[in-house]
């Protein structure tokens, strides 16, 4: 578990260490509060226990946020993609004019020893 700690990068490590310490806050903060609240729905009202709702808040919190994490980066794969495909094409002309190049010049150096 540690070595797969260490393999990852300080970002990465930064938002696991975050997460942890805010999964501990939410999880004492919602011991110290175990009254059951009222949540209003759009069609119908219910009773839950508050560290019901706030864990279900911080569920849909995070899947909300990693919906749209994945939704940016899917869009910069994509463009990220593109721009391969292009400089692929890219090199691909610059290898043929290359090769024209080098039948040019051996062309050329026939032509000069004749």
């Amino acid at each position: 578990m540690l070595k797969k700690f260490n393999e990852l990068t300080l970002k990465k490590k930064a938002y696991l260490i975050g997460g942890l310490i805010l999964l501990v806050i939410v999880t004492c903060f919602g011991l110290l509060n175990r009254q059951t609240v009222a949540v209003s729905l759009v069609f119908t009202q219910l009773s839950a226990p508050l560290i019901l709702v706030i864990f279900t808040c911080l569920v849909i919190g995070f899947i909300a946020g990693s919906a749209i994490g994945i939704s940016y980066h899917h869009g910069k794969a994509q463009e990220l993609k593109g721009r391969i495909a292009e400089a692929e094409a890219t090199i691909h002309k610059k290898d043929r004019e290359l090769v024209q190049y080098k039948e040019q010049v051996q062309q050329l150096k026939q032509e000069a020893k004749q």
